[in-house]
């Protein structure tokens, strides 16, 4: 078969040597980019291969992959400008949809153990619904959108009035019939183009809802042909079509279904195609990109003297650039006066713009990009679909915004299973509002044999030039450290220590800019411990009570860009915070107290806590993380050892630590601290390796039972922690295998499997 396509090839190479000169000046090129998802990046390196060899582009048609690349190159980006931009960490934030979770509008709440979201309204009929899309197409809206509009309307929405002609298709699944798209909104057209099923949502353009088009046609090199009837087509392709189906794989019985079968192939004497080698590699997987570029490049290289003797006639670098920088002078600013809001009510639009600082004043689109982030960020939206239109009245655009709100109530469902007893479900169920105010309420429970809890939340968002929000919520907890440690027993001993909590609290906080917080409020908040001051008791002896009651005037700021809500392995948590107690303390002796009094003392002191969390450097598949805690506090020795100890601020670096009482790692005054590394074993998986040390100013020392406790000497007498641990990140949470150290009493190493989230309501007093 290659005998027969060289034989062809050198005949027509013959022919084209013997047109006439005016023949020659008379060729047209089209360009035809495939899909292929990441591979499809293989189109940069072959535009750059076309250009320093000077062979004209006078025309681009693509499909995905093949429609964002040719796009950018018909309003004006070089291929090297393309390749800067499909390498930025933009780029590949936005193709994987990874917003941040942990920025904006989310870190005014609290993290919880939740493994799934689920969205529901009690008007209709539950019904149960696929997903619509894999990767999130929030951040790929904008980007194409700031990317696509000023170009747009410098072509006044006609695609053959780009700095190179342009086409890309689409598939209208409803007619099952290939879109043309060459004329409207080149974003939306390329968003379109782009849509592959179920790992992007689709749009809608013209009332069709429209997909990858390469559903049906994945190289179209006839659209070329009857767009723009060229001399010659170069075919750069980076997709196949889809080996047959099995009868046990549903994923290749789906895939051939969606796609049809598409032609690879260009007849000899009116094109050539340029195939990259490429292996095999999933759609999304966007870790290659320099791999890919070069691929491409070095397929277009091979290929480059048989196109110099098929098409004789080159362009010229000079003009080229002018032209370019013609068509980019046209390009205007993407500046608006006017939001046009669709999908909500009057009241919702009026909140969504004070949230965008819009107040009929001009605003660049870089101005609100932070403020639409956080719009993103807040649940109560669905979805939102921007677009930019040019007013050619006030020379200006205007920015069309098509929200969809999100269903009102939402239930959420995790916990964790443990190895040991720190197994706890958890749910909750949220309502969400937005007219001029926004907020919700909400409920959650966590259920265990360690900790349960049950919290109520009512939060309003109030917006305008300084938005804030004010969060009520309210708060019963126990931990039982005696059923955690001693789980094996179905029938234990009274607990030695349980720790109950309750608090109604009042905050007002602003979020300042991306990431920070900053928050004042007030709560009143009680505490009781339930504990027995030495191990030899049995179940006619009682427990004694300290029970606390305190004001607590309190202050926050926090700048948190960790990326996960445990185990990150990027980004910062910065926290301070500074807590004034004022209270009651009452003391009930048991069985093994000196004296059968009830004791009531008054407590008034400060507590001061830093907290630095930083994952400073990475090295390829390598991360460096330190930890820095210290806590200061005047707070007083109470009545025994066992009180002192459980009211002490405690240092837990690890997870697991939550749910341990460990008496070496609590006092007054301390600081904490110490190195991670991380290790990237796989996409999903790491290794950790962490250590600690724990310094108290004073230590808190027994003196026997019933006894006051004293201080120990300053700065002596320090803990220490290692762990290592395997994380494996599901979908819905993390499953870890850690081997750990601790500074205790009897065995001091545990191994320890979890999975899902230790992560409890917040309390006042740590």
């Amino acid at each position: 078969m290659k005998s027969i396509q060289s034989y062809f090839i050198k005949r027509f190479l013959f022919a084209a040597l013997i047109i006439s000169p005016y023949l020659i000046q008379a060729q047209k090129v089209a360009v035809v980019l495939s899909g292929g998802g990441a591979k499809g990046l293989s189109h940069v390196g072959v535009l750059k291969a076309l250009e320093e060899n000077h062979i004209p582009i006078d025309y681009i048609v693509g499909n995905s992959i093949g429609a964002l690349v040719g796009a950018m190159y018909a309003i004006g980006y070089s291929p090297e400008e393309i390749e800067e931009f499909v390498q930025s960490k933009e780029f590949i934030e936005w193709v994987s949809g990874n917003i941040d979770q942990h920025s904006y509008y989310s870190i005014i709440s609290d993290p919880n153990a939740s493994w799934v979201s689920m969205p529901f309204s009690i008007k209709q009929t539950f019904q149960s619904r696929l997903p619509s899309s894999v990767v999130s197409p929030h951040l790929m809206d904008f980007a194409v959108m700031n990317l696509f509009s000023s170009a747009s309307a410098a072509a006044n929405y006609n695609f053959d009035h780009l700095f190179v002609p342009f086409r890309c298709v689409a598939a209208d699944i409803d007619s099952t019939k290939l879109i043309v798209l060459k004329s409207g909104q080149l974003g939306a057209s390329v968003r379109a183009s782009t849509t592959f099923p179920f790992y992007i949502s689709p749009i809608r353009i013209d009332n069709r809802l429209l997909f990858d088009g390469g559903m049906y046609n994945n190289f179209p090199t006839d659209i070329a042909e009857s767009e723009f009837k060229p001399d010659f087509i170069i075919g750069s392709k980076a997709a196949g079509n889809y080996p047959p189906s099995e009868e046990s794989d549903i994923v290749s019985q789906v895939q051939n279904m969606l796609m049809r079968k598409s032609d690879f192939n260009i007849s000899i004497g009116k094109g050539l195609v340029i195939e990259s080698k490429l292996g095999r590699t999933g759609v999304l997987d966007f870790s290659k990109i320099e791999t890919y570029i070069d691929s491409g490049y070095s397929a277009a290289m091979e290929q480059m003297e048989t196109l110099k003797l098929l098409i004789q006639n080159r362009s010229v670098p000079d003009s080229i650039n002018a032209a370019r920088d013609r068509f980019k002078a046209h390009c205007r600013p993407l500046t608006f006066d006017t939001i046009v809001i669709k999908g909500v009510n009057s009241h919702q639009a009026r909140n969504i713009r004070s949230r965008l600082n819009h107040h009929n004043k001009l605003l660049s689109i870089n101005e609100i990009t932070e403020n639409y982030m956080a719009l993103l960020m807040d649940d109560k939206f669905s979805n939102i679909y921007p677009q930019m239109y040019f007013d050619t009245i006030k020379q200006d655009f205007e920015l069309h915004l098509d929200i969809t709100m999100a269903d009102k109530f939402m239930a959420q469902f995790g916990g964790n299973i443990s190895s040991s007893g720190s197994n706890e479900a958890f749910i909750a169920l949220k309502y969400r509002f937005l007219q001029n105010m926004g907020g919700q309420f909400g409920v959650n429970g966590y259920y265990g044999r360690f900790y349960s809890s049950f919290q109520a939340n009512a939060l309003f968002e109030l917006t305008g030039s300084m938005p804030i929000y004010i969060d009520f919520t309210g708060n019963l907890a126990r931990k039982d450290y005696f059923s955690n440690t001693n789980y094996f027993f179905e029938d234990p001993t009274p607990a030695f220590l349980m720790n109950d909590e309750r608090f109604i609290d009042v905050n007002i906080g602003h979020i300042v800019k991306k990431y920070n917080k900053i928050a004042v409020g007030i709560g009143y908040a009680g505490r009781n411990f339930d504990y027995y001051q030495s191990n030899s008791f049995t179940r006619n002896d009682t427990a004694d009570q300290t029970d606390f009651s305190f004001v607590i005037p309190h202050f926050v700021y926090e700048y948190n860009s960790l990326n996960r809500k445990q185990f990150a392995n990027k980004g910062m948590r910065l926290m301070f915070s500074a807590k004034y107690f004022n209270g009651n303390e009452i003391n009930i002796p048991g069985t093994f107290g000196n004296s059968n009094d009830t004791l009531n003392n008054h407590h008034s002191f400060f507590q001061l806590k830093f907290l630095y969390d930083n994952y400073f450097a990475h090295v390829n598949r390598l991360h460096f993380g330190f930890l820095l805690d210290i806590v200061a506090s005047n707070q007083e020795l109470l009545m025994n050892t066992t009180s002192t100890v459980l009211s002490s601020p405690v240092f837990v670096p690890i997870p697991e630590m939550q749910s341990m009482y460990l008496d070496r790692y609590r006092a007054f005054c301390y600081a904490g601290g110490g190195l991670k590394t991380i290790f990237d074993l796989f996409k999903n998986m790491d290794l950790r390796a962490e250590i600690y040390i724990f310094q108290p100013y004073q230590r808190i020392v027994d003196q026997g039972v019933d006894t006051k406790p004293t201080l120990g000497p300053t700065f002596s007498d320090p803990s220490f922690t290692l762990s290592g641990r395997f994380v494996y990140r599901t979908p819905i949470g993390p499953v870890s295998l850690s081997f750990n150290y601790f500074d205790r009493s009897g065995d001091k190493y545990a191994i320890m499997f979890n999975f899902g989230y230790l992560i409890f309501n917040r309390s006042m007093f740590d």
